[in-house]
Order: structure tokens, then sequence, then C-alpha cells
């Protein structure tokens, strides 16, 4: 098993860079206001812990406290469940540079209805980013509000907005 997501000699995730790019143009293509997109994963190669972002540009993070304010306005795509806003996270220790370890997410509000095409390519790349150990079969629908806790997320989250998020690498 690979100890770290596969990285260019730039440092960059490139795989997920296309898999962004991809998900950023689906959006544009079909008239949304999205023009970023973000991975959020469990960081648990190497003995790391916590949430840990993938930028469009392909720097992989850990999701600080700092990061995830970023966050506040914009929704989370979760296969299986729609979008979501973040609304409380704790972190694996007092720092504020100390990965975010729980995720506590609810419903967001629609106002825009994503299209067919863009919902189809957003879980294509979802279960081609799915995590070693995650279940081969669809998972089951999340109940909302839910806490997400790193040590046990199976999952990645892609993150759409209509930009960077504030603070957020450029």
């Amino acid at each position: 098993m690979n100890e770290r997501r596969s990285v260019g000699v730039d440092g960059l995730v490139h795989a997920v860079r296309g898999m962004l790019d991809a998900a950023v143009a689906q959006a544009r293509a079909a008239t949304l206001p999205w023009n970023y997109a973000a991975l959020l994963h469990a960081r648990r190669r190497l003995g790391e812990r916590g949430f840990g972002v993938i930028t469009l540009r392909g720097e992989s993070l850990p999701l600080t406290p700092g990061l995830l304010a970023g966050l506040s306005a914009g929704p989370i795509w979760v296969p299986t469940v729609g979008f979501v806003l973040v609304e409380a996270a704790t972190t694996t220790d007092e720092g504020i540079q100390s990965p975010v370890e729980q995720l506590v997410l609810r419903a967001a509000e629609e106002e825009h209805p994503i299209p067919p095409g863009l919902a189809h390519a957003l879980a294509a790349s979802e279960a081609a980013t799915r995590e070693n150990g995650a279940p081969p079969d669809e998972p089951p629908r999340l109940e909302l509000p839910t806490t997400l806790h790193a040590a046990t997320a199976t999952r990645t989250l892609i993150l759409l907005s209509e930009a960077r998020p504030r603070g957020w690498p450029a």
C-alpha cells in the first residue's frame, strides 16, 4: 500500500488536480457559479491524524481551523447526500495549526439544483478517490446533521465554491 497519495516531483497531487479541474469545467459548462474545487479527505498515512485538503492547484495540506474558517460560505458536495455546510469542528490538539479531527455537517440550502451530468461526474470522481478499506457498494445515506471522524472516514468530500476560500493558498 502506498503511504502517500501520488505526488509529483513538484510536490503536487496531479491526479486529484485533474479531477478537480474537470469538476470546475463541468460546473462552468452548466452555467453554475462554482469556479473552485478542493478535495477533503482523512489523513491517516505515515501516522498523520485529522482531515486534509488537496487544493485546486494540487497542494496537499492538513485541514486546520484557519483553513476551515474559509469554508463557512461554501457548500461541500458529499456523495449520496448532496450539499452540506460545516456546522462545527474539533481539532487533534489545542493549537491553531492542529488538524481538524471531526466535522459536524448539516444540510445546505440548495440554491442551485445540480445538473445530472455534474452529479454523475462528482460521483465517479468520488468512487475513484475512495479510501482503502471502503466498502465497494454504495454507502448508506448519511442522516444530517452528522459528525464525520477522520479516524473512521472512508469517503472523500468534494468542495465546490464560487471562489478560492478565504485564507487558502493561491
